[in-house]
């Protein structure tokens, strides 16, 4: 079945729920584009990094609920009916799997998130009640690890059973999708973990040139990408440019976390 959400809609209730209802002291700022700045010396748009902190990326993709016996995995006994699949873009189509392979390779957070369900009532449920973290399950890229060719794939689940990979060769990722405490732990310690960002240019366009680094060895992919699109990248507000090119060429939104003014750590 296909869901009934936007992708829009679930990662907004998402990032704003891990905002509003972390069970530690963090504080937590999503990096988005700005229209406010407009026409500020240099043109284009601004946005600020609010605070020093470490850049977690989120790729939001949506579930299909598979509710029929005659579902693959069913049938081979992997997982019981009704369970969800997050689908991942197939290599021929998109490198965005490789790319965020790439980009946690280089030291950053890079999570996949997913909901354990599909339809509005129960994303309004879950964000009412603040349970949109705890009804979501979370992958880094390299649980997933490389795609094995240029099919299609995607990554099947059911709350408190395996996670499966699944193509022509299904692969067991972990042995349970409740791994909601696992994400939260890796945050909590996230900014002693992580490579940390400031709120200066320098430290902001450090972070820019290692997400351009990674597009330029895909930039075959972006038939439209050239130097120029450098140049047009590197003239622009740095913190606008982080946001474009997560969201534009990774498929990300960016959150930057640090612990509350005045903590000296972090108890989960």
């Amino acid at each position: 079945m296909s869901p009934d959400i936007s992708e829009f809609s679930y990662g907004y209730a998402l990032t704003e729920t891990l905002i509003r209802s972390l069970p530690f002291r963090l504080r937590a700022a999503p990096i988005f584009p700005s229209l406010n700045d407009e026409g500020k010396p240099g043109g284009g748009y601004d946005v600020e990094i609010p605070f020093p902190g470490f850049p977690l990326f989120l790729q939001f993709k949506l579930s299909h609920r598979m509710v029929r016996y005659s579902a693959f995995e069913a049938q081979l006994g992997l997982l019981p009916t009704p369970f969800f699949r997050m689908h991942l873009r197939p290599t021929k189509h998109s490198q965005q799997h490789p790319m965020l392979l790439a980009l946690e390779a280089s030291g950053a957070p890079v999570f996949y998130v997913a909901p354990h369900f599909d339809t509005p009532a129960e994303l309004n449920d879950a964000y009412i009640n603040r349970k949109v973290v705890e009804r979501s399950v979370f992958f880094r890229p390299s649980e997933i690890g490389p795609l094995p060719d240029d099919d299609n794939h995607h990554v099947s689940f059911r709350d408190g059973h395996p996670v499966y990979l699944c193509s022509n060769d299904p692969r067991m990722v972990r042995e349970s999708s409740a791994d909601q405490k696992q994400f939260l732990d890796d945050i909590a310690e996230g900014f002693w973990r992580y490579e940390r960002i400031l709120p200066n240019e320098d430290s902001v366009r450090s972070w820019n040139e290692k997400l351009i680094a990674i597009v330029e060895k895909h930039k075959w992919h972006f038939r439209w990408y050239g130097d120029h699109t450098v140049s047009a990248l590197r003239n622009r507000s740095p913190a606008n440019t982080l946001a474009y090119l997560a969201r534009t060429f990774f498929g990300c939104n960016v959150i930057v976390l640090a612990p509350e003014e005045g903590s000296n750590e972090i108890a989960v």
